[in-house]
């Protein structure tokens, strides 16, 4: 994922503010980037903007090489299905459905050419991965939030991308859980590329490779610290 001179502008004339302001980088599989900043620096809109969920005015973005500015909203959404998964603050999971289920609506969608037993099968193998097979058949409304978050990150890789993009994925967890969150997301990163948007940089300076702090929209601060993992 590479950005260049990449711009995202609201408003018109006089009322126009540069929420992303003419901010370039390159991150690939490998690393764990932390992209903190105070409220208001613009993480938010920058997750929003490479992740396709919002458009750019300026500048350009790459997948894989390949430019994005004359992306249409088809396009953006293929791009999403095949390159991204999301872990969210908020978990964003059907209530109503057990842990199991969660993941395999995940492979249904995205799949659907798997057979029932397959998709059961390796739901299974992937909650076993984040410690949730023994909780496979509790619906997510009765899960703890540690359990949630890490149900997350089980759909996310059910999802087998190559970008994880989590946002603020501990803002609802006790310290000892959103460091478990943390460790998890890392080993998730020998392989992929994991972006965690976070206010809380102490929570994931033991594990990021990257640390890029905003300020007033604008890159501050792009540190190297840990080796990227080959």
């Amino acid at each position: 994922l590479k950005v260049e001179n990449l711009n995202k502008i609201y408003g018109k004339g006089e009322n126009q503010v540069k929420a992303v302001d003419n901010i370039s980088f390159s991150v690939e599989k490998g690393e764990f980037v932390a992209i903190i900043g105070a409220s208001g620096s613009g993480k938010s809109t920058l997750l929003n903007v490479i992740s396709g969920m919002d458009t750019y005015e300026e500048g350009e973005m790459y997948f894989n090489g390949m430019e994005t500015s004359y992306y249409d909203k088809k396009d953006w959404e293929d791009c999403r299905r095949e390159n991204i998964s999301f872990i969210y603050q908020s978990y964003n999971l059907i209530d109503s459905y057990t842990a199991l289920e969660n993941v395999e609506t995940v492979m249904r969608i995205e799949n659907g050419k798997e057979s029932r037993r397959e998709r059961k099968k390796r739901a299974l193998e992937i909650l076993d991965q984040v410690g949730l097979k023994k909780r496979a058949r509790h619906k997510a409304v009765h899960l703890s939030s540690g359990q949630k978050q890490r149900l997350g990150i089980a759909r996310a890789l059910a999802k087998d991308t190559d970008i994880i993009i989590a946002d603020e994925p501990t803002g609802n967890l006790d310290v000892e859980n959103g460091v478990a969150v943390m460790k998890m997301l890392y080993e998730l990163s020998r392989d992929k590329l994991v972006i965690v948007v976070t206010h809380n940089f102490e929570q994931v300076q033991d594990f990021a490779t990257r640390k890029i702090r905003l300020f007033d929209g604008e890159v501050a601060e792009d540190i190297l610290l840990n080796p990227q993992q080959e």
